[in-house]
């Protein structure tokens, strides 16, 4: 299947949004891989969807590899501090160290040469990002923002949807108190949901958002009536 064809973009944004997430099947993996190689337009897919989750590692503590990994790196190098006088261990853990460090540089240029060729347009991250997971951990639809915006933007994953004469609706849950409704999500794969101020001044006491079934026009009592199908923390990156 030609997933460059304009009529198939839809497609293929979700494919590449699984694809970034984690979440498509390994042989689809490799598949879009593989395309990706000899075409741009797939290509510059999977990367603008990398980008755009890579923003969440930034909170991800930094973490310090246990002595044991370095071990392991002299065993498989051949240098075995029992059986290595420790001046001259010290002189070939020097030279391990910098050869390593030499490779290592050597694929980091390579790794930035590809990036380079495969970048598609500059396209800023998203201060605000909202991975909406059902309770069975798989992801129904993202949630994202500038800062300063009346809106929320909206892209939805897979194969999320409220059902027959239903409708999605969005809600803020603070730490303390009843949801508050943002508004119903209009149909479609990416869609805005307006708000009444900007969005860091919307949610700056907001942790979590959730999605809940309504009738079409949404909530008739300001409260979810019916199942909340996905939610997901609020993350920001400022």
């Amino acid at each position: 299947m030609n997933l460059s064809r304009p009529d198939r973009r839809e497609r293929l944004d979700r494919l590449a949004a699984e694809f970034a997430l984690g979440t498509s099947p390994p042989r689809v993996r490799r598949r879009l891989a593989t395309v990706a190689r000899r075409d741009r337009v797939v290509a510059g897919a999977l990367s603008e969807w990398e980008r755009r989750i890579a923003v969440l590692a930034d909170r991800i503590p930094a973490t310090t590899p246990p002595p044991r990994v370095w071990r392991n790196i002299e065993m498989r190098l051949g240098l075995e501090p029992d059986r290595v006088p420790a001046r001259e261990a010290g002189w070939l853990r020097r030279i391990a160290f910098w050869r390593a460090l030499s490779i290592a540089s050597l694929i980091g240029v390579v790794v930035l040469g590809v990036a380079e060729w495969r970048r598609a347009p500059v396209v800023v991250p998203a201060p605000l990002v909202v991975v909406l997971s059902g309770a069975d951990a798989k992801v129904g639809l993202i949630a994202t923002a500038t800062r300063g915006e009346r809106y929320l933007t909206l892209k939805t994953v897979g194969n999320a949807a409220p059902g027959q004469d239903k409708a999605f609706e969005l809600w803020a849950l603070p730490q303390a108190g009843p949801p508050q409704p943002l508004g119903v999500v209009p149909q479609g794969s990416v869609v805005r949901v307006p708000l009444k101020n900007p969005v860091d001044e919307t949610l700056s006491n907001i942790p979590t958002l959730a999605i809940s079934v309504e009738p079409p026009g949404g909530s008739p009592t300001g409260k979810p009536t019916g199942p909340v199908v996905y939610s997901g923390a609020v993350e920001r990156m400022y």
